[in-house]
């Protein structure tokens, strides 16, 4: 697969395209292998992507590295992909977390950028796989593993879709990875709060989710939220703006003093 044929798969807006196109043709760097493999294990894939960066010189919209991991899941990642039978359509919709952030940057500031380079491994060394509403990724380290999920921006987020994707997640692993099949799944994020249950309606499909899950840790000083509630704002919380009803409760919540963090929690197999 070249990486124009990649970014047809995956939908990436014109200007972006265009952007990639004229880096790789007046490209004069050839990654090495070494660091490519550095990109691809989770020990060193941090010290990859900063190594990278190094190499490309003013590369501030992220064009350039966003061309070069490109190019190493045409080379390496679809292969795999291949190679393991996985479909297509796993692989275009786990690919298009790029799209999904390129396309948030637009509505956000007004211009395409790409600043998630140092996610990006999980997906290229196929640790990370989205199956329907909901992305699942592979971690493992001394002595411990477990299967992290993650909501994307975009998912249909009702109970009946969450569940539908972890029963399809279930029959995915089970059929690919069948050593990952009974490694338990959790949830680190602002959903998971208590504070939640202070800030949203009974009904609410975050509320839902929550409680799908028996909380395992909380992290009331954690603030890196913020930037999910309050995208491309960055200011003082009175200034907060009050365009949802969970921003406007939050605001409130905040202004009294109380905090909201986040929390990691355990899937309870509902």
């Amino acid at each position: 697969m070249t990486n124009s044929e990649l970014y047809k798969l995956l939908d990436f807006p014109a200007e972006v395209v265009t952007k990639l196109n004229e880096y790789e043709h007046e490209r004069t760097f050839n990654c090495p292998e070494q660091l490519k493999q550095k990109i691809l294990c989770r020990t060193t894939w941090d010290e990859g992507i900063k190594e990278l960066q190094a190499l490309l010189d003013n590369d501030t919209q992220g064009f350039k590295i966003l061309w070069e991991l490109l190019h190493l899941v045409c080379t390496f990642s679809y292969e795999n992909y291949l190679k393991h039978n996985i479909s297509q359509e796993v692989f275009v919709a786990t690919m298009k977390f790029c799209t999904r952030f390129l396309n948030e940057h637009y509505r956000t500031y007004g211009t395409y950028k790409y600043v998630w380079a140092w996610w990006f491994p999980r997906q290229i060394s196929l640790q990370e796989f989205r199956i329907g509403a909901l992305e699942y990724e592979f971690v493992e380290g001394d002595g411990f593993k477990e299967i992290s999920v993650h909501i994307p921006s975009d998912a249909e987020f009702t109970k009946e879709s969450v569940l539908k994707s972890v029963n399809e997640f279930k029959a995915f692993c089970k059929l690919y990875f069948p050593d990952w099949q009974d490694v338990k799944m959790v949830c680190d994020t602002w959903m998971l709060a208590p504070a939640m249950e202070e800030l949203l309606s009974e009904g609410s499909n975050i509320l839902s989710f929550k409680r799908m899950f028996e909380l395992e840790q909380i992290d009331l000083e954690a603030t890196w939220f913020m930037g999910w509630i309050y995208p491309g704002f960055d200011g003082p919380l009175e200034t907060l703006p009050e365009n949802t009803s969970l921003q406007k409760n939050m605001k409130k919540y905040l202004l009294s003093g109380k905090k909201v963090g986040v929390a990691k929690g355990v899937w309870k197999n509902v």
